[in-house]
């Protein structure tokens, strides 16, 4: 009987590591993603043998606008919102899990060698359940935050778009290019206002589970 139980590897402990990790980089990696996607606003392509334009440059700190802005801010709190609830509702499945084994390990001295093994299948089941919750949220979380920073990103471009047209710039680059920048190149300030207004705030849609 000893040997059979044994056999069942200790899957809880890990399975909750896993999960607090997997929730937690969620939100800096949709982030993430979501800053390298910044782009200036397509020029028009002059025509062939057209004369070029002195650039006219304009310089915005792309990644301020996706973390600062008031959608950006709120669209945090509600990933970690539904993060922490989300950690909380599985934390009490793993402890679930610890006392479903706690209570197989027990009864492997009693139990017939047909109905240990019936009870440890079910065991398997419930961790890999759980294991699929876990990753159904994952993706669930990650998706909405992908979404709605998607939406921030967009609305960020279509002010850019308009404040270059306004100063005749034709060449927007990343601040974050550059060590050192005169004021009067940076549009930053410019876009959050008008993206603020024009965006106060991006819904975090995560599909019922």
């Amino acid at each position: 009987m000893q040997s059979t139980l044994s056999k069942t590897p200790f899957r809880v402990a890990v399975l909750s590591a896993v999960t607090a990790a997997s929730l937690v980089l969620a939100a800096g990696a949709a982030q993430a993603q979501s800053a390298t996607k910044a782009e200036a606003p397509k020029a028009d392509v002059p025509a062939p043998g057209a004369e070029l334009k002195a650039p006219v440059i304009a310089v915005i700190d792309v990644q301020k606008i996706m973390q600062d802005s008031n959608a950006s801010k709120g669209i945090t709190k509600s990933f970690e919102s539904l993060r922490d609830s989300y950690q909380k509702e599985i934390s009490a499945l793993e402890d679930k899990l610890r006392k479903n084994e706690d209570e197989l390990r027990k009864q492997q001295t009693v139990l017939s060698p047909e109905a240990l093994a019936n009870k440890r299948r079910d065991f398997e089941k419930q961790v890999a359940d759980v294991q699929k919750t876990v990753q159904t949220r994952k993706r669930a979380l990650e998706t909405s935050l992908n979404e709605a920073m998607a939406v921030v990103h967009k609305t960020m471009v279509e002010v850019v778009a308009d404040i270059s047209r306004e100063r005749g710039a034709n060449l927007v680059l990343a601040r974050q290019q550059f060590v050192l920048v005169d004021t009067q190149l940076d549009v930053t300030d410019a876009v959050m206002e008008r993206v603020n207004k024009k965006l106060p705030q991006v819904a975090l849609n995560v599909p019922k589970q």
